[in-house]
């Protein structure tokens, strides 16, 4: 009976929100009324004159921003404008697609991969996916993010070309009249609703001044966004079960964005207000007081910052008491100290988490999300973090061997160039192991020598959406050489065997007891997993000779014959050597697996030496960024034996005699 009366009111629920968005289709009379303005040629002066608000985008600073740029990456821009061209023939290179030709007439309802097409005619509550093998909803909604955008601007700035104008008319044009507000795939999930009336903001910011933005295309924009802003306002993607993450936050950063383009109106002002109140509020919740995102995943953690930092930013540079460089100040003023540290933490962790070649390591999801997409690089590259935290916050997180990053031109400008090389730097040799005690993330560090070891809670309160069964796990590299590598996510929900392949146990660089996942996963849930493995960090240090760490989990504690992972594992700096220890609490006979999963680009020799283990190489698979993946190798060895057990190995490259 109880149930029947929840299913009731969330189907009454469901109608009630279908009449109330129908308001969002605007009038040329209801859009001046919310604007304060009389007639459409008022508003249009009005708003092509107006000075505020400000934008990173700064039209003042074009060509000293393009000379810049010409100046310190020349062989960039030939690559910049190539691209743009090909997004002017409508070639997008998307989640794993390589370059594809959408055609004349871009279809924004189409997973272009599979060619399988959502109805536009359905009432975006009612769409479907997930239930279709080899169909991806991820890749209309990633071009509808419109993160193309910042390659056409910065083309049209080095160029003058208007094509690249005319282009981000006639795509955001193609774009209203195909996706009605409501009905589509592309209005299915709150967030890229939100991803994209950023991006479309930051369009407008490279092409204002074009002379192909005409009062009508103006008007229809300034709707549409409203319309976005309203939407997002009322499918804020806070779960039943009281889950927040990235989707919320990335709900409220579009509530910023808008809320500050329509700053002098009163919605801009409530959206505004709204969303910083938000953003505080999640900067307790989402970020532990170590800096780390708590999803439990690496590169959601730089999508987290990324939302975090642009919203930031924005709200910061709009302040009547900023002065073009004192951001901490205006951050610690209007969001307050915590926060102001715990946004500088976030940067921190990035500094001691990528390894020396500037690649993140991959601990859980990894679907390449973004907010902004200033430059190409390898999804795993994420040194332009660094360049942005160091001028934001003055900081010595500024790496000689890293350098500085393009995309800080297009948001800071010359004079955050000149912060950048005022400050002083540093050296990879200089960063030192550091231990992120709420995340469950270990970094031994040794020059070009790295190593981050697995050891934390499941991520989103225990939920473990985007969290890998991947527990005392490690990647390892040497000599700046990667040597053994988390295999990734390859894809969600388009493949979920796959899905469940890359997150589970014997896909990681630990050991799996009796073929038994850490956490077990639910049935029909692909972003979720059981409590199961709670893990404890028992030990971590350094001296001058090695470093270590000790740890286990409790996942095997469910099992009939209950077991006790505990892993050692020590790196000897001088012989540079790997040294790992497992030990095995419980009793009865249990089957162990240990896994060992090589970098499918390293060619060298490697030694593994072990006192009770038979390792052999096995095929495996490797996932460097979503929907792409290779076959690699993997060292394996299986043992049935009684327990209490205890096994060592080494694993070091074979030196040149």
């Amino acid at each position: 009976m109880f149930l029947k009366k929840v299913i009731k009111n969330c189907y009454f629920k469901v109608k009630k929100t279908k009449v109330i968005l129908s308001s969002l289709k605007l009038s040329d009379r209801k859009l001046l009324r919310i604007l304060n303005k009389n007639n459409k040629e008022e508003f249009v002066q009005y708003f092509r004159g107006r000075k505020k608000p400000n934008f990173f985008i700064n039209l003042g600073g074009k060509d000293k921003t393009t000379e810049l740029f010409r100046r310190e990456f020349p062989e960039e821009l030939g690559s910049i404008i190539k691209n743009a061209d090909g997004i002017c023939e409508h070639k997008f290179d998307l989640l794993g697609s390589g370059k594809v030709n959408l055609g004349k007439k871009i279809n924004w309802h189409c997973d272009f991969k599979s060619g399988y097409c959502w109805n536009p005619k359905t009432f975006y509550l009612d769409i479907q996916y997930g239930n279709k093998k080899g169909v991806d909803v991820k890749v209309p909604w990633e071009l509808s993010r419109f993160q193309h955008l910042a390659t056409l601007g910065e083309a049209y700035w080095f160029t003058g070309e208007e094509k690249h104008a005319k282009e981000f008319i006639n795509e955001i044009n193609d774009w209203i009249e195909n996706n009605p507000p409501q009905y589509g795939v592309n209005w299915k999930c709150t967030m890229d609703v939100a991803i994209r009336a950023c991006n479309w903001i930051l369009g407008y910011y490279f092409f204002k001044e074009s002379k192909e933005i005409t009062d009508e295309f103006l008007i229809k924009f300034l709707k549409s966004l409203l319309i976005h802003g309203k939407f997002i306002e009322n499918n804020l993607e806070k779960s039943w079960r009281g889950l927040i993450s990235n989707h919320y936050l990335s709900d409220i950063t579009g509530l910023v964005y808008v809320g500050i383009f329509f700053k002098d109106t009163k919605i801009g002002e409530k959206w505004l207000d709204f969303g910083i109140k938000e953003l505080k509020k999640e900067m307790q919740k989402q970020v532990y007081s170590d800096g780390c995102d708590f999803e439990g995943s690496t590169c959601y953690h730089r999508l987290v910052l990324e939302l975090f930092f642009f919203s930031t930013l924005l709200v910061v540079i709009n302040d009547k008491d900023f002065r073009g460089e004192n951001y901490r100040e205006i951050t610690e003023k209007i969001f307050g100290k915590d926060y102001a540290e715990r946004l500088y933490k976030m940067f921190e962790a990035v500094l001691y988490l990528l390894k020396p070649n500037g690649r993140m390591p991959q601990i859980g999801d990894n679907d390449n999300g973004r907010l902004h997409i200033f430059a190409k690089r390898e999804v795993l590259d994420m040194r332009y973090l660094l360049t942005f935290g160091a001028i934001f916050f003055k900081e010595p997180i500024k790496i000689r061997e890293f350098g500085f990053s393009e995309d800080s031109l297009w948001i800071f400008g010359e004079k955050g160039y000149n912060i950048w090389r005022s400050l002083g730097e540093n050296d990879l040799e200089n960063i030192k192991s550091k231990a992120f005690p709420d995340a469950g993330w270990y970094v031994m560090r040794n020059n070009k020598d790295y190593c981050l070891i697995s050891c934390g809670p499941n991520g989103q309160n225990g939920n473990g959406g985007h969290c890998h069964n991947d527990k005392l796990s490690f990647e390892l590299m040497i000599d700046g050489k990667d040597i053994i590598i988390d295999p990734g996510t390859y894809v969600y929900t388009s493949y979920p065997e796959w899905r469940n392949k890359f997150r589970s146990t014997v896909f990681h660089n630990t050991v799996v007891v009796d073929n038994q996942e850490q956490n077990r996963f639910i049935e029909n849930n692909l972003f979720s997993l059981r409590n199961d493995a709670i893990c404890k960090c028992l030990d971590l240090g350094e001296d001058n000779e090695k470093i270590w760490f000790k740890g286990e989990h409790y996942g095997y504690k469910r099992l009939k014959n209950q077991v006790i992972h505990r892993r050692q594992i020590k790196f000897y700096k001088k012989e540079k050597k790997l040294e790992v220890i497992d030990k095995f609490q419980g009793k009865g006979e249990h089957n162990l697996k240990w896994n060992l999963v090589l970098s499918p680009v390293f060619n060298s020799n490697l030694e593994i030496h072990s006192d009770k283990l038979r390792f052999h190489k096995e095929f495996a698979f490797y996932s460097k960024e979503y929907d792409k993946i290779n076959e690699t190798k993997k060292f394996t060895a299986i043992i049935e034996t009684e327990l209490p057990f205890e096994s060592k190995f080494d694993i070091c490259l074979k030196r040149k005699s």
